[in-house]
């Protein structure tokens, strides 16, 4: 397949605008890449002026967006995670009993004979329905 026939598949205007798509795309990713290495050397200052002012020097002010977990340089201390911890033991403490009986079974509800014979009859008018021998009349 030659050029001009693969050109030929889309108007003038569709061209156009595919031209100024593909140079907006250039100048959007160089942006992209030049911010990208503004952050990489502000992150290098902060990690400097940390050391100046007596830190260890980790990044504690810069996080990326969208990225899971702890942030750098916040830590708990042992006395808080033991705090933590203690709490949610006393917050999920009476969880367990109030599951379902080790048995597995769940009690029913009975049912009344008169609800047992209601439902009797109509099971036997169902069946006698699909049996074809006409129907029969409920007890009631």
């Amino acid at each position: 397949m030659n050029l001009k026939s693969l050109l030929s598949r889309y108007t003038l205007d569709q061209l156009r605008e595919a031209i100024r798509l593909r140079s907006t795309y250039g100048r959007t990713k160089a942006l992209e890449e030049k911010r990208t290495a503004l952050l990489k050397q502000v992150a290098k200052i902060d990690r400097k002026l940390a050391k100046l002012n007596g830190d260890n020097g980790a990044a504690t002010t810069t996080s990326r967006p969208g990225k899971r977990g702890r942030k750098k340089g916040y830590k708990l201390s042992a006395a808080t995670r033991r705090k933590m911890s203690e709490a949610a033991k006393r917050r999920y403490a009476g969880k367990e009993k109030a599951e379902v009986p080790s048995t597995g079974k769940r009690k029913r509800k009975s049912m009344s004979a008169e609800t047992r014979t209601k439902m009797a009859a109509a099971a036997k008018a169902r069946w006698a329905k699909v049996r074809g021998t006409g129907e029969t009349k409920p007890e009631a």
